[in-house]
């Protein structure tokens, strides 16, 4: 069984980036606290728990930076790493997502990389601190809170090949933002505070979507109305994306954003997909390919 259990992680370090796996994050319904019993392990070096892998967090800070200095070259260039944060541009709720996102990802690598910083794992936390420029920085974030901001990271750059509209990619950020806020448990930096940002849905579902192409509508004069059969009708159980093209104009709509399947008329631009006409980039197709079925003959 040892072996067995080896063979499945080292499968899942190079072949898991594809696996569609249970996300765990622990939750807290009441005030009273109250630990759970452990089995006894041997004790690791030095007292501490094993330190999850780190180097993507330092990869996603990396791309961040990388990515920036290509848009916009000369930028960061002379500037400290808290100058960058500031001169982040913010033009957009995406850009100042993007902007609290580096934050956090380079207090994480100063106090991991500092020759004078703690980096450690305890009671479910990776705890970092180090006094930086007299200035005491401090950081306890869950694993999965690691795990979210190069997730975010990674989402948000592929976006930029993707058709989904700003709209789209803000909702689906500030709920990548706002899960990665409930994995924090200190945060010190030279502003002290993470910005908050207050969600334009109470909830979008970033775990996984649903695709529908053949929507079935009804245009009346103020708005559009979509028939969700019962069967989909929650869109918590189902959070559906439509893809509606509408006057050779192709709008991507989240379920999220329809009230009892209602989108009104004048909202409908801000869904509008991010391609010249209604053609999907070619890496759509093995998600929207179907083989015609022929009514009499088998499936097999």
């Amino acid at each position: 069984m040892k072996l067995l259990q080896e063979m499945l992680a080292s499968s899942r370090r190079s072949l898991g980036q594809h696996w569609h796996l249970p996300e765990y994050r622990q939750i807290e319904l009441y005030t009273t606290r109250k630990k759970l019993s452990f089995a006894d392990v041997p004790a690791p070096v030095g007292g501490l728990d094993p330190l999850p892998d780190t180097l993507g967090s330092m990869v996603a800070l990396m791309l961040l930076e990388s990515f920036l200095d290509a848009q916009d070259p000369g930028l960061f260039e002379g500037k400290t790493s808290w100058e960058k944060y500031l001169a982040w541009p913010r033009r957009s709720t995406t850009d100042k997502l993007v902007a609290e996102v580096f934050r956090i990802l380079r207090l994480f690598r100063i106090t991991a990389t500092h020759p004078q910083g703690r980096l450690e794992a305890r009671d479910g936390l990776i705890r970092t601190a180090c006094t930086f420029k007299r200035c005491a920085l401090a950081l306890n974030i869950t694993p999965v809170g690691l795990t979210l901001l190069e997730s975010f990271v990674c989402c948000y750059l592929d976006m930029f090949r993707q058709p989904y509209g700003e709209a789209y990619v803000e909702a689906l950020l500030t709920q990548y933002f706002s899960d990665i806020v409930g994995e924090i448990r200190k945060f010190a930096d030279e502003d002290r505070v993470l910005y908050q940002f207050r969600p334009k849905f109470p909830w979008f579902n970033r775990h996984f979507r649903l695709d529908c192409d053949n929507p079935r509508y009804q245009v009346n004069d103020d708005h559009f109305q979509l028939e969700i059969s019962n069967n989909y009708a929650d869109p918590v159980r189902n959070p559906i994306d439509f893809f509606l093209p509408i006057n050779n104009v192709l709008h991507i709509i989240p379920v999220e954003a329809l009230q009892e399947g209602r989108l009104p008329s004048t909202e409908l631009p801000v869904w509008r997909a991010r391609t010249n006409d209604e053609a999907l980039p070619d890496h759509f197709r093995m998600r929207f390919g179907r083989e015609l079925m022929v009514v009499g003959l088998p499936m097999t």
